[in-house]
């Protein structure tokens, strides 16, 4: 119970607190005062031309990552309703204002908005604040996560798996060079990877036009513009960079994504300038990993100190890494045509498979997707035999029409599971068994052994009946 008021005292009609000597209630004031600081401390609302920044419930901005010159935010498109990454540049204040910086920049997203390709996070929008403050840039948002967190969560990746990933990059870079685009900061943040194990190479907007590389101040004022402990060593100097610099960085990307280290790094941005002008790459870093001798060679190659020493073009670099992958297939240790999964990825495959299985469309829209896959994927068992994939998918969309009930649920979500990671289900009956071990449903585990085989010959002999 509260203390007794004096007689005669007057209290708050809003909280029955006593007023003081001019009428007002101090606890009132008080809970005023703190409402509207938290109010006025809550950030407003951000946004750049057509793009608003989207905000958590405390009022922060959703941000997706910093870099040296900006950061990149989640935004939503106003105009077209759609969920955007947004790279928000801060302009410094000695260029703001200046019509060759802005010009430059506008130039460069333009280039870079040219470029549009499987590998690449699409640019879709650019263009400066009215006082010069920003200048921002609307890219593709990539549903995953970055090869950089990737490698802290799981750990490197494994020869076939870092291969792979690094044919997917050099795609890109293939398309860009088609361009006259370089990348210059190819690094393992710069490399988004999604639930499919496909690479995409996000910050094209830091690229140069080639042709416009020379000699002209970008917007860090002459600084050196790139990740040092991924950068070529010619970046450390003031001459240009051609694409040999971000095949450099794609092979430290590639060293990253084996051993989870860079091959150079040191405290300051001398000392690693220092380590990448000497010869001597921390290959023991790669024996302690079982790196094969062939992608070894292609480390060295790519990350030769002299420009003249690596891949002259990317195209080329796509010869080195196509015939490397050609000789693991052959390197004892490395099956690169057998199921080799990690456990949690074909797990993470058949989860999704069994979650849409109550979901005809959206069965047969995985399915799909999976069979593109597996049908554009070299040397896999289903690329040489299109015919029988091919039957696979007929069944699934006979199946999803209702035209043919014979086949279970189970049966179709292995499969799709299997192919989903480029795996023969057949390959996954007994004796091939630790997937059989990642399967907690035994009705899966029967289906596999006995029935799917069956379910697909069946299938065959109902479609020559109804044709």
């Amino acid at each position: 119970m509260g203390t007794p008021l004096a007689p005669g005292v007057a209290v708050c009609s809003v909280c029955g607190e006593p007023l003081n000597a001019k009428g007002d209630c101090l606890a009132c004031l008080l809970r005023t005062g703190l409402e509207e600081k938290a109010v006025e401390s809550r950030p407003s609302a951000l946004a750049f031309g057509d793009f608003e920044v989207e905000q958590h419930a405390d009022g922060s901005y959703r941000e997706l990552g910093r870099g040296a010159i900006g950061i990149t935010y989640v935004a939503a498109d106003k105009v077209l309703r759609r969920r955007v990454a947004l790279k928000v540049i801060n302009v410094p204040a000695a260029a703001r204002g200046s019509q060759a910086v802005r010009e430059r920049f506008l130039r460069e997203a333009r280039a870079a908005a040219t470029l549009r390709h499987p590998n690449v996070a699409a640019v879709f929008q650019f263009g400066a604040s009215p006082d010069d403050t920003h200048c921002y840039y609307a890219m593709e948002l990539v549903e995953g996560e970055t090869l950089g967190a990737r490698i802290r969560r799981d750990g490197p990746l494994n020869a076939k798996e870092a291969l792979e990933m690094a044919i997917q990059i050099t795609r890109a870079l293939v398309a860009a060079a088609a361009h006259d685009l370089i990348h210059r900061d190819l690094k393992p943040s710069n490399i988004m990877l999604t639930s499919e194990s496909e690479a995409k190479v996000i910050d094209f907007g830091l690229a140069k036009a080639i042709t416009d590389a020379g000699g002209e101040m970008d917007l860090t004022r002459g600084e050196f513009v790139g990740t040092p402990s991924f950068a070529s060593p010619e970046q450390f100097g003031s001459g240009s960079v051609d694409a040999r610099s971000d095949i450099y960085s794609l092979g430290a990307t590639l060293w990253f994504a084996l051993t989870g280290l860079a091959p150079h790094f040191g405290k300051t941005l001398e000392e690693i300038r220092d380590r990448k002008t000497r010869d001597d790459l921390p290959v023991a870093q790669l024996a302690a990993r079982n790196v094969p001798e062939p992608l070894v060679k292609v480390l060295r190659s790519t990350l030769a100190i002299d420009p003249g020493e690596r891949p002259a073009s990317a195209r080329e670099l796509m010869e080195v890494l196509k015939s490397c992958q050609r000789k693991l297939t052959r390197h004892v240790g490395v099956h690169y045509d057998k199921p080799a999964l990690r456990t949690e990825a074909f797990t993470r495959a058949l989860a999704d498979a069994k979650a849409c299985a109550s979901d005809p469309g959206s069965l047969q829209a995985l399915f799909e997707k999976a069979a593109r896959k597996a049908a554009t994927a070299p040397k896999k068992p289903f690329k040489e035999n299109w015919a029988y994939l091919q039957t696979m998918l007929r069944l699934v969309r006979a199946y999803c029409r209702g035209e043919y009930r014979a086949v279970s649920h189970d049966a179709l979500v292995w499969i799709i599971a299997a192919l989903k990671y480029l795996v023969d289900p057949f390959d996954l009956i007994p004796d091939k068994t630790p997937f059989l071990g990642f399967i907690d449903d035994a009705s899966v585990v029967e289906l596999v052994k006995d029935k799917t085989r069956r379910t697909l010959d069946d299938f065959m002999k109902w479609e020559t009946t109804v044709r």
